[in-house]
């Protein structure tokens, strides 16, 4: 129960943290496009379209990645379907916040696609050298243990 209870306190807490940060850096990418562009505005319906776009996406993540609901799930596993769940859930918004306009060329989608799926590949490169790391590490450990335990025998 005490273990239940740690997941639902780091998702709540992971939650506030997230919706915090991505607030806060879609607000700076709002100002800088709308400075760019001469637009002198932020609509308030934007913003309120943009929070619960981004407490939307937030929430996705924590449920792939705080073992709240999913727990024997594997990194590599999380990572794929998250990236396939969040990439709808992109497009879809990009849409309701207006982004989108039209059905876009197989130009502009395979550009999309081809970005989501280097970023991926990035990701899991990332992953594979920190686990080799720590496989090594993990490694040297057990060594050491070892080596101390015949030692005292």
């Amino acid at each position: 129960m005490r273990e239940r209870k740690g997941d639902i306190i780091r998702f709540f807490v992971w939650m506030r943290n997230g919706v915090a940060f991505c607030t806060t850096w879609f607000l700076i990418l709002v100002l800088a496009y709308n400075y760019i562009c001469g637009n002198p505005t932020i609509s308030t319906e934007g913003l309120i379209k943009m929070v619960f776009w981004i407490i939307g996406g937030v929430f996705i993540f924590n449920l792939f990645f705080s073992g709240f609901l999913i727990i024997k799930w594997r990194f590599i596993k999380r990572l794929t379907l998250f990236m396939m769940t969040i990439s709808l859930y992109e497009c879809l918004g990009f849409y309701w916040l207006g982004f989108f306009s039209a059905g876009g060329t197989a130009i502009q989608w395979l550009l999309f696609v081809v970005l989501i799926l280097v970023l991926y590949f990035i990701c899991i490169a990332i992953y594979h050298n920190y686990s080799k790391k720590q496989g090594e590490i993990y490694t040297q450990a057990l060594r050491k243990y070892q080596e101390k335990r015949s030692r005292e025998r």
